[in-house]
């Protein structure tokens, strides 16, 4: 049956508009097949500013196919106030924690934030590690722009070190304005495969406590099918909603579940079931007990204890991990990947975290938004929102959201 979201507008329409406000070269391509999530657009090209009718027809494209991938926007001549650009227009870009030296010390005690040293950024650890092959892309020292990658501490002399893939998550679900949009430009994707897998590495599980010791063995199965090449791993949260039963989709759009940062905080309520305004396509919202294991507080569903919670909502997630469900996207350099925190979960995958050579090396520039989508540059977000649900407070510097 053809996705939900399309019943919205149909596939063809989408390429028609497409083609008029970008050109005839411009295409749409199933990421995995007619009947899935996720699309590849081809003949777009993100270094130029958008008009907003372009603009408002982006997010409808992420409306209607939750994920939504670039090919081709340059690995020589991209920059990423490109994509910090872009990604004002889906929301507000918020700064990453890890950009700051003292951002503990700011929550705690509010002193004015410093950002990281230039020798200590994420961007001049990945320039050490292989100094003649690869330098990060202009702008990776932008407060917005997390870093992804294998680089830091990696060096031709170093031994490689393997993780293990995360939780099944959303982006900064646990805020009261939850975090909407994520997108990754690829500057490097991991070359390299074994002679005997053919993989980029094997499979590395998990150590015992990282998920709850009394996780069915299918759930158990679900969260552990992992890509091995260095993918995004993705799970669609619009058609497993759209799949249930009407009677437990009823009983789930009255739902409510309490986030919270740590257990002692009294949290909030805010539905299970996210309604696209512009859609009005309903999704499971990061249906997900434990998403960050130990280090966020574990969701506790309304009028349920803690142990009902999560058996509650570990069925959800093993709904949602169905194979039928998944999609793993293999990166590609000069890809720009825009995906809804609302309709999708997702998980890093396995990898080598330390590499000895750069045709191992990941390296991906992740900006994240929330708030309303804006047709035109710069946003006018007022000042008491920013400071509410900007954490730190920021906002894109004009002359990037007016580039050429």
């Amino acid at each position: 049956m053809p996705h939900p979201a399309l019943a919205k507008r149909s596939a063809a329409e989408l390429e028609q508009t497409l083609q008029q406000l970008f050109g005839s070269q411009a295409r749409i391509e199933a990421l995995a097949g007619p009947d899935f999530m996720g699309r590849r657009i081809h003949g777009v090209d993100l270094q130029k500013t958008l008009s907003a009718p372009q603009a408002q027809f982006m997010v409808t494209l992420l409306d209607h196919f939750s994920i939504i991938s670039f090919p081709d926007q340059g690995t020589d001549t991209f920059r990423l106030s490109n994509l910090e650009r872009l990604a004002n227009h889906f929301g507000a870009p918020i700064p990453h924690p890890t950009n700051y030296s003292n951002y503990l010390e700011h929550k705690k005690t509010g002193v004015p934030l410093e950002l990281q040293p230039l020798e200590r950024q994420a961007a001049s650890l990945c320039d050490q590690a292989f100094p003649n092959d690869i330098k990060c892309v202009d702008g990776a020292h932008s407060p917005a722009v997390l870093v992804v990658s294998n680089l830091p501490g990696s060096g031709p002399n170093q031994q490689e070190q393997f993780n293990c893939s995360l939780h099944w998550h959303t982006d900064i679900e646990f805020e009261p304005e939850p975090l909407s949009t994520s997108m990754f430009y690829v500057q490097r994707a991991p070359l390299t495969r074994r002679s005997d897998t053919g993989n980029w590495i094997k499979d590395v599980p998990p150590g015992e406590g990282f998920y709850h010791r009394e996780s069915s063995a299918v759930l158990t199965e679900r969260r552990l099918a992992m890509p091995l090449n260095g993918e995004t791993a993705y799970a669609d949260t619009v058609r497993a909603f759209a799949d249930l039963p009407a009677q437990q989709q009823a009983e789930l759009e009255r739902t409510m579940v309490r986030r919270r940062v740590r257990k002692t905080d009294a949290g909030w309520l805010v539905p299970l079931i996210y309604v696209n305004p512009r859609t009005g396509t309903k999704s499971l919202h990061s249906p997900i007990w434990a998403s960050r294991g130990k280090n966020i507080a574990p969701v506790e569903v309304d009028g349920m204890n803690d142990r009902d919670s999560r058996l509650f909502l570990d069925e959800l997630e093993a709904h949602v991990l169905q194979p039928k469900y998944r999609y793993d996207h293999a990166h590609r350099a000069g890809d720009v990947t825009i995906w809804s925190n609302f309709s999708t979960l997702h998980n890093a995958p396995p990898s080598k975290s330390v590499i000895s050579s750069p045709d191992d090396a990941r390296l991906m520039y992740r900006i994240s938004s929330k708030g309303e989508p804006c047709d035109s540059l710069p946003r006018q977000d007022s000042d008491a929102w920013i400071e509410a649900n900007i954490n730190p407070a920021y906002r894109t510097p004009y002359s990037q959201v007016a580039g050429s």
